[in-house]
């Protein structure tokens, strides 16, 4: 039996593949994973479904917290991992336990797109350190801080412990509970480095109605890097980027060490369901306001790639990231196939891609070839 091979190492991924870790569970163990030769077509709108998964294990890839006693940290304590190729494309089932499914949570960079976009995951909200303290301080006189929606005259300054003090950019907009827990909204990457070089960052904030899309993803490495690096730099938009008059050396996203390919599965943007909002908008087939041309009855998953420079979105589009050509790739954000389904407190993602890949793609996308090995990590995500 013509076999592929698919080395899983250890990976950590943010929550919006720039962020800092948190609540993304790690693997614990590098399994290998063999993608079997099988017949049939595919089914992703029952993912899963396919007769063929019938007579291929599953692989129980371990995760645990990176952030212990962080609400949001360590939520999925596994994923399951199923491979196979029909001679076309390669296909991968992953399936992980969830309780609370993201129903109806926008993507972010999705609802960007769309002026009429409400509901939950509009933006992120940022939960500081407990202990975090702040002072408005009025000798800025240029400077306004949105306090519990109310605009104050004068510079927000957060206080940890009396060691790590951080001036805020101008119009900072906080709001702080009643037990003293400050919420940051908001979360530009440099933003997010900063608060994490001084220990402020605790979590992304959740409640019952403010909530983000669940996730799943898949990291391709590549080019001949053999200790690829396992989880992304914390950074800013782009390397070198003045943030507030700081200096941020690393962009958010980008790699110390090793190219990587990534495929990312979004349940408030990719996911072709009535439960996904920008799906139910029908954004993707609304060519006036991201000027492309969805005609698929599947989802999709972004395809990304991140080096030591940066991370890019492969595509003309640039709707999460800055596009990595600006002409030539029309259409590859729909190059990955998706089909996705939650049921009994379990999700199913589907992903397939052809196995061979234009040239085009070349530089962005792993060639995938029976009988060759290839690194990768997995990740999934809930709420």
């Amino acid at each position: 039996m013509n076999k592929l091979t698919l080395l899983v190492v250890l990976v950590a991924l943010g929550l919006s593949f720039t962020a800092v870790l948190v609540g993304v569970p790690l693997a614990q163990t590098s399994p290998q994973i063999t993608a079997y030769r099988v017949h049939g077509s595919l089914n992703l709108g029952d993912p899963g479904s396919e007769s063929f998964w019938n007579s291929i294990p599953w692989t129980n890839v371990s995760l645990t917290a990176n952030l212990n006693g962080v609400p949001t940290s360590g939520i999925t304590p596994y994923v399951l991992v199923k491979a196979a190729w029909n001679g076309s494309d390669l296909v991968v089932l992953m399936k992980w336990p969830d309780q609370n499914p993201a129903f109806n949570a926008w993507s972010a960079a999705a609802a960007s797109l769309y002026p009429p976009a409400s509901g939950p995951g509009l933006f992120r909200i940022m939960e500081l350190t407990h202990g975090v303290t702040y002072t408005i301080e009025k000798n800025y006189t240029d400077y306004y801080t949105i306090l519990n929606g109310t605009q104050i005259p004068g510079r927000l300054v957060l206080n940890y412990s009396g060691v790590a003090v951080l001036p805020t950019p101008n119009d900072t907009q906080i709001q702080v509970l009643g037990n003293g827990t400050i919420l940051l909204y908001h979360s530009p990457r440099p933003m997010e480095y900063l608060l994490d070089q001084d220990s402020m960052f605790y979590g992304y904030y959740v409640n019952s109605t403010w909530y983000y899309p669940d996730r799943a993803a898949i990291m391709w490495y590549m080019g001949s890097e053999t200790s690829p690096m396992d989880c992304m730099n914390i950074g800013g938009k782009f390397p070198g980027q003045v943030y507030d008059g700081v200096k941020v050396t690393q962009a958010g996203g980008s790699l110390s060490a090793g190219p990587a390919s990534l495929w990312m599965w979004v349940s408030g943007a990719t996911w072709n369901s009535s439960q996904d909002p920008a799906f139910r908008a029908g954004l993707w087939t609304n060519t006036s306001l991201t000027g492309l041309n969805y005609t698929g009855n599947h989802g999709f998953a972004v395809p990304l790639y991140t080096n030591q420079t940066n991370i890019y979105e492969v595509d003309t589009a640039g709707i999460w990231y800055s596009p990595v050509a600006s002409s030539g790739l029309e259409g590859s954000l729909f190059y990955v196939w998706t089909g996705a389904s939650w049921s009994n407190g379990t999700w199913t993602v589907e992903f397939a891609r052809p196995m061979a890949i234009p040239t085009s793609l070349a530089q962005y996308e792993p060639n995938f070839t029976a009988g060759h090995s290839l690194r990768c990590g997995l990740r999934s995500m809930a709420r």
